[in-house]
This record gives C-alpha cells, sequence and structure tokens, in this order.
C-alpha cells in the first residue's frame, strides 16, 4: 500500500472559510478537487454548518478509497446514524463516521462530550458496527491542548476515547507544534487499544494566520516516522478550503507528497 493510501483530507464545502480565520481570499476547491490536487485517496466530510446535499458529495467522492462523514449531533439527532448507514449502502467506499469537537467546549463553557452519555456512545458505536450493511468505524477529534494536562480529567475521559475505534489527535496552534513529540507520548498511553491518525493544518487556525511550510513539513515528517513504526496508521491533511490560494503551507504539502507520496507503506 502507498502511504497516499493512508492519506486522508478534512473537507468542508467549498468557500466555507472564505473571509473567515484570517483568510481574506475567496477559494472554489471542492473537497474532491482538494484529494485530486493533494494527492490523497480518503476524505472526513465535515459540513461545519451547512446544509449540504450529501448525495452530490459522496458522488463526487466515488473514485476514492474511504469517506466519513461528520456526526457529532447524534445525539440531538440519532437519523444522523442513519443516514451514514443508508448511505454506505449505496456507496461502498463510505467507511466510518467522524465526531468533530468531541472534547471542545460548548457555548456555555461545557465539554461537548457531556451532553453524549456513554451509554448513548456505546449504542451508537454497536449501531455502527453491527448494522445490516456493514461494519462503520468510529473517529473521534482530539486536540493536544485537551490532554496531558490534567491527570483527574484524563481518567474521567478515558472510557469515552475507549469507545472509539479511532481517535486524531490535532495541534489548533502552530505555536504548540514543538510540543507535539511529548504529546504524543501521552497520545499513546490514552490509546492503547485504539486505532490512531494524525491531523496537519494547512491554514493556522489557531492564531488566524497562515500556516508555515516549515512547520507543516516537520509535521509530516514526524507522522510519517510514526507511521512506519506502527505507531499510527495515517495523515489528515486539512483542508480543501484554502488549497487554490497560493498560501506556502500547501505548496509545502504538495511537495512532501510528490517526494512520499508513492512510498511503499
Amino acid at each position: 500500500m502507498k502511504l497516499r493510501d493512508k492519506m486522508w483530507l478534512w473537507g468542508h464545502p467549498e468557500g466555507r472559510y472564505n473571509h473567515e480565520y484570517g483568510n481574506e481570499k475567496e477559494s472554489r476547491m471542492t473537497p474532491m478537487e482538494g484529494c485530486l490536487y493533494l494527492g490523497v485517496r480518503n476524505t472526513f466530510m465535515v459540513p461545519v454548518g451547512v446544509d449540504v446535499n450529501r448525495r452530490q458529495y459522496n458522488k463526487s467522492f466515488k473514485t476514492l478509497n474511504q469517506v466519513g462523514w461528520e456526526c457529532f449531533g447524534m445525539h440531538k439527532k440519532p437519523e444522523i446514524l442513519d443516514t451514514a448507514i443508508a448511505e454506505a449502502k449505496e456507496f461502498p467506499n463510505i467507511s466510518c463516521v467522524v465526531f468533530d469537537d468531541f472534547k471542545s467546549l460548548d457555548k456555555e463553557g461545557n465539554p461537548r462530550y457531556k451532553s453524549i452519555p456513554l451509554e448513548m456512545l456505546k449504542a451508537a458505536n454497536d449501531k455502527l458496527h453491527n448494522n445490516g450493511i456493514r461494519r462503520l468505524d468510529s473517529w473521534m477529534v482530539l486536540y493536544t491542548f485537551q490532554f496531558g494536562l490534567d491527570e483527574k480529567e484524563d481518567a474521567e475521559f478515558q472510557p469515552y476515547m475507549d469507545e472509539f475505534d479511532g481517535v486524531i489527535m490535532w495541534t489548533w496552534c502552530e505555536k504548540d507544534v514543538p510540543l507535539i513529540p511529548e504529546k504524543f507520548e501521552y497520545f499513546k498511553k490514552y490509546t492503547p487499544n485504539t486505532r490512531r491518525m494524525f491531523g496537519c493544518y494547512l491554514w493556522n487556525f489557531g492564531e488566524s494566520k497562515e500556516a508555515t511550510g516549515e512547520a507543516v513539513k516537520w509535521q509530516l515528517d514526524f507522522y510519517l516516522e510514526k507511521i512506519k513504526a506502527g505507531e499510527a496508521e495515517g495523515i489528515v491533511l486539512h483542508t480543501n478550503t484554502m488549497a487554490d490560494l497560493d498560501y506556502e503551507a500547501y505548496d509545502a504539502a504538495l511537495e512532501w507528497m510528490a517526494e512520499h507520496g508513492d512510498e511503499e507503506i
């Protein structure tokens, strides 16, 4: 298997971050175009509040290896899981769902995951695994600033982490990239039996400015090292919504993919 088969795009509706997070340019690149441009073969599709035509996106993803839809809101709308399962019947590359911002704070300042009873999460995963069509896996987003700081808090969160098939480790602010090796050691401790991936921002959302090519290349090199060591299985590139705007971090990712994408893993 080639490395690019283990690479994912964190896909958003085209133009979603025009004039946001410090980006003053206007992008038109779709998630599928982003996959083709970056040379990756899988995507997580995350509408981020946009009412999208899921079928149209699923049809555009036909040539990808794997597709996963965001479904955090299932605790309020259980039918979200039913939709993903029904779509999986028609689109054979739908392989999973992802819970974005699972441990982030809501508008009242409370961790979002606490609005989901653990029993509900267990039932959701059972439904995903045993649905009469095929097993769908569950992934969770976890930021490096959300663990490794308070042992009690980490212990309270552990049962939730254990319910997921996989966890994706992200670093929100580029200034925290130097902490990644230390954070990864915590990450391994908390995911002894859970699949792991890394997320890599190609725009510095946490600080509302361009990501640097140097930081992106360093992260990708580190993540590749861990994949080769069998300690993680993939990398998620964020996102298509600035990919056509001539930012240096995207150029760095393209160069890195040209060098490493066809390596056998």
